[in-house]
């Protein structure tokens, strides 16, 4: 047959016959389908709403909201509106859920190398936090936290203090053994670890140490014990027993195993030397007397910690520690090229925080040389007058920002202050925020850890076995060699758990901590608007998530591999 005689194909039938078209038409038709059900349901909801006078709207946002949050801030009260309301549940859960990320990230990363740990007890340890917190309900966990660990807190009349008010002494050898063990690892640093002086020095200096203050503790407690310090009697019949019994213990040393033969000389030395340095007063006995002031409150109330104000010489403080982390940066950088050109290992780090420091330092000096204004304006009597500053301070006329103007300090270290049944200074922080920050930072962190250690195992281990060959330590190879590695397959799932924990804040209604939920959901029983409501809970989350994903993909794509 001719290719006229062929008869032509009808073009609707080839149109209809088309698989992309098909596909096309069927995408199209379940969008109407999609959007008619959801028009259908939204307008039925729209009309049962409006009947009731409750349609959805942000309108009823400035309305008086006429209830308190608990811990709320300065700025808010029952007469302000909802929306300040909504304010401050979402600061309050923005509070747990950025606290929370950086917590159980440290913590999830060193539970995960806990994991992988040579030591036994170390390993099973983590193990059994591991297993027992992912098999454990989050909601479960939340209840334990606060209804047994924060209701079981002593009372708000006697609270725990850390530290203790009191007396501390502290002794001035303590100085000199920092002295003497710098010193002595400096000394040692270039022999072998298993060297027999190297072993032989650390043991007796640490069985020195030892032995000294156990002697000087006997001395405290046990009245007998005190006559010894100081006395170097030679014919004393405990010195000469003491004496004959080092003898023993040096000669019992020194016919030890070849493996143990240095290391029981230096414990029998250096129990010796210590107890010389006691028996003849060598040690001084002389004490800093230091007068404790409790710093922390913690009872059922919560949890009471000091307050860090900025004063107004903060901005010059600020500037040099500019400084200062400018020229980190830098010497990071150079010492990063020399270590590649040369292969010389330098302590950048080291370098980078000493630079941080001085800065810092010199900052501060700058910053409180300045003097303070010889006389202020206070209010006194209903009348500002003016008063020496020394004199205003001491009789209490200084109000907390007078004290911001006019301290020479970039920060003042406000110590929580108790006046009957309230603080008045002092950072406070509510058992349940402490309740579900625990919660949430402890169970996620059991997750963090096996994806942590599921990706240490994913390095190859002649990764390993290559910086032990290059002689890198085990700090170095964690640091260089198997965590850039990791990274590219623990990145992923631990941003699914970064928003599994903003998600899971959620539940702190369960323990009536004041968030998003807990806020919004009191705003819509008052005002009748749980459409608006649930919206606004949604977005909230979304917006997290969002963010979350945004910042997890960004180093997802830096740590990558990339191929060619």
């Amino acid at each position: 047959m001719s290719a006229k005689s062929r008869p032509s194909r009808n073009p609707i039938l080839a149109i209809i016959s088309n698989v992309r078209v098909l596909q096309w038409v069927g995408q199209i038709v379940f969008v109407i389908i999609v959007v008619a059900l959801f028009s259908l349901i939204w307008t039925s909801i729209v009309t049962s709403l409006n009947t009731k006078n409750l349609a959805p709207n942000f309108d009823f946002l400035q309305n008086r909201a006429g209830f308190d949050i608990s811990n709320a801030p300065d700025w808010y009260s029952s007469n302000s509106d909802y929306w300040t309301a909504f304010q401050v549940g979402v600061t309050n859960s923005l509070r747990v859920i950025v606290s929370g990320l950086v917590l159980t990230t440290i913590l999830g990363i060193l539970m995960g190398i806990f994991l992988l740990s040579s030591n036994w007890l170390v390993r099973t340890i983590s193990r059994v936090y591991v297993e027992v917190l992912r098999n454990t309900p989050l909601l479960v966990q939340l209840f334990t936290w606060y209804f047994i660990v924060m209701l079981a807190l002593p009372s708000f009349q006697q609270p725990l203090t850390f530290p203790s008010e009191g007396v501390l002494p502290i002794p001035l050898r303590f100085a000199i053994y920092l002295v003497l063990f710098i010193f002595l690892r400096r000394s040692v640093d270039h022999l072998v670890i298993n060297a027999p002086r190297r072993v032989f020095i650390i043991t007796a200096f640490y069985a020195a140490v030892i032995a000294l203050e156990g002697a000087f503790r006997l001395a405290f407690t046990q009245p007998t014990w005190a006559a010894y310090y100081g006395s170097g009697n030679l014919l004393e019949f405990a010195f000469l027993l003491y004496i004959v019994i080092s003898a023993v213990l040096l000669a019992a040393a020194w016919f030890a195993p070849q493996e143990l033969r240095w290391r029981a000389l230096g414990l029998a030395v250096g129990q010796l030397i210590g107890g010389l340095l006691f028996y003849f007063g060598i040690a001084p006995n002389a004490a800093l007397r230091v007068e404790l002031v409790p710093a922390v409150y913690i009872s059922v109330r919560g949890f009471v910690f000091p307050e860090i104000l900025a004063t107004a010489r903060l901005a010059e403080w600020l500037a040099f520690v500019s400084v200062g982390v400018a020229l980190a940066i830098i010497l990071w950088i150079y010492f990063g090229r020399l270590i590649e050109t040369t292969g010389i290992q330098y302590q950048r780090g080291w370098y980078c925080v000493l630079a941080i420091v001085i800065f810092a330092a010199l900052g501060w000096v700058f910053a409180t040389a300045q003097p303070p204004p010889t006389v202020v304006p206070v209010e006194q009597d209903g009348q500002i007058v003016l008063l020496p500053l020394d004199e205003a301070r001491e009789q209490g006329l200084l109000t907390r920002e007078d004290e911001q103007l006019y301290s020479t300090q970039p920060f003042l270290f406000v110590l929580p202050e108790k006046r009957g049944l309230r603080f008045v200074s002092g950072t406070e922080i509510a058992p349940e925020y402490m309740a579900l920050l625990l919660g949430l930072t402890v169970y996620t962190s059991a997750f963090i850890a096996e994806i942590v250690r599921a990706g240490i195992l994913a390095v190859p281990r002649g990764q390993l076995e290559a910086s032990r060959a290059l002689g890198l330590t085990t700090v170095q190879t964690l640091r260089m060699i198997i965590l850039p590695q990791a990274l590219r397959v623990i990145i992923p799932p631990l941003g699914n758990q970064y928003l599994n924990l903003s998600k899971n804040s959620s539940l702190a209604i369960a323990i009536a901590y004041a968030d998003v939920v807990l806020v919004t959901t009191t705003i819509m029983n008052q005002s009748g608007q749980s459409v608006t409501g649930i919206t606004m809970i949604m977005i909230f989350y979304l917006i997290i998530s969002l963010l979350i994903s945004v910042v997890t993909n960004g180093f997802n794509r830096r740590f990558k591999l990339v191929t060619r």
